[in-house]
């Protein structure tokens, strides 16, 4: 979850690294923004349908996850009105020219999306972490790319939202990258698949098994008090985790490119809560980055220490 304009926020805007702050008429603010009149219907898609898991009675269950295709583009989201509740793998493919993220908010009882978006438009845009649970959902997926998060999805109010900023800095949300999705039925006792690895959120840091290069399912567990999520990023030649963290604290802050490529992982997961990420990548140096703000100063998690080192032999 990349919550727009905080103050000192590192932005990643089409391989910009820019600080965005409130009032600022140049960071996309959200004061400065336009709420969409009416939220954007999802459109149905009979490709993209979703079966139900059949819970097994009182044992864990072998069956493969439902599956729920999501496709994003500029500036919206192509799925099905509504899923079945289950276990379900999520796949978003971008099929636009910007990077994305397929974002999975379950809305709190008597709230819809213009709550949402009436909340993160408030001075204090925490607050939309008040009528909202973050529920995963593929994250930082590249054009041309897909992305896979598996999620236990329960009955109720759901949408998709992609808080990922665009050239000009203004959040995709606030161009209408939101859609609704019913969750229907009753809540199953199905697990997830088990992951061949495994990754712990806290606050304020990530605990990760090793990985080697290739294709793998994580399961991504939120471990700490706060939602956090784990956007995964390759770092440019001779940059540390070291070098991201002195950015952050560096006064003025830096401008020009970013010193990585954003490469994929997981958004927003609420405490508690467990999930799977799909990941295929090489050999190299990378980085786990939360861009989740914090409920007490509302600080961008990576800025209270949460960016993780990843290596991959």
């Amino acid at each position: 979850m990349r919550v727009p304009c905080l103050p000192t926020l590192l932005v990643v805007a089409s391989g910009l690294l820019v600080v965005a702050c409130s009032g600022s008429s140049s960071s996309g603010s959200p004061g400065s923004s336009t709420v969409p009149s009416a939220v954007p219907s999802a459109a149905p898609s009979a490709s993209a349908g979703a079966s139900a898991s059949t819970a097994a009675s009182g044992a864990p269950s072998s069956a493969a996850p439902a599956t729920l295709a999501v496709t994003g583009k500029e500036y919206a989201f192509d799925l099905p009105a509504s899923a079945p509740a289950g276990v379900t793998a999520i796949t978003l493919t971008n099929a636009g020219k910007e990077e994305h993220q397929a974002q999975l908010v379950k809305i709190a009882d008597g709230k819809s999306t213009t709550d949402l978006l009436a909340a993160l438009q408030s001075p204090d845009q925490s607050a939309a972490l008040k009528i909202i649970t973050l529920s995963g959902g593929p994250n930082a997926v590249a054009p041309g790319t897909t992305g896979t998060s598996t999620v236990d999805l329960k009955p109720g109010a759901y949408a998709f939202v992609c808080f990922i900023s665009g050239p000009d800095g203004t959040p995709h949300i606030f161009k209408g990258m939101v859609a609704p999705l019913e969750v229907t039925g009753t809540a199953t006792t199905t697990p997830l698949p088990a992951g061949d690895a495994s990754l712990i959120l806290k606050d304020f840091s990530f605990d990760l098994d090793s990985l080697t290069a290739g294709k793998h399912t994580v399961t991504v567990k939120n471990d700490g008090p706060q939602p956090h999520e784990a956007t995964i990023v390759r770092l440019k030649d001779g940059v540390t985790v070291d070098t991201i963290r002195s950015m952050v604290t560096a006064s003025p802050a830096p401008s020009g490119p970013p010193p990585w490529t954003d490469v994929g992982g997981v958004t927003g997961v609420a405490p508690g809560t467990t999930v799977n990420m799909d990941v295929d990548l090489p050999a190299g140096n990378y980085a786990f980055i939360c861009f989740v703000p914090d409920q007490a100063t509302g600080k961008p998690h990576f800025e209270l220490g949460m960016i993780g080192a990843l290596t991959i032999q």
